[in-house]
């Protein structure tokens, strides 16, 4: 699996999940991958991911998901 980092979620990836970027900060990323969560494992094995960064500082997870929902919300 590759991964790399970015500052934009790339169209048509799937937002896995959010999570902080360090412990007890603020400072939020998404990670994402090219592949649905629900194929096959095969398709997983060489499936591509993307951690990208949230803009802002959110005080928990539901913050931070609505933005990252935001951000991929605008980009078509």
């Amino acid at each position: 699996m590759r991964t790399t980092e970015g500052d934009r979620p790339p169209s048509g990836w799937f937002v896995v999940d959010v999570m902080r970027r360090e412990t007890r900060k603020w400072d939020w990323t998404g990670l994402m991958t090219d592949t649905h969560p629900d194929d096959d494992l095969e398709a997983r094995i060489f499936a591509k991911q993307c951690w990208v960064r949230i803009p802002g500082k959110h005080r928990n997870r539901d913050g931070a998901w609505d933005m990252f929902e935001a951000m991929s919300a605008t980009r078509h």
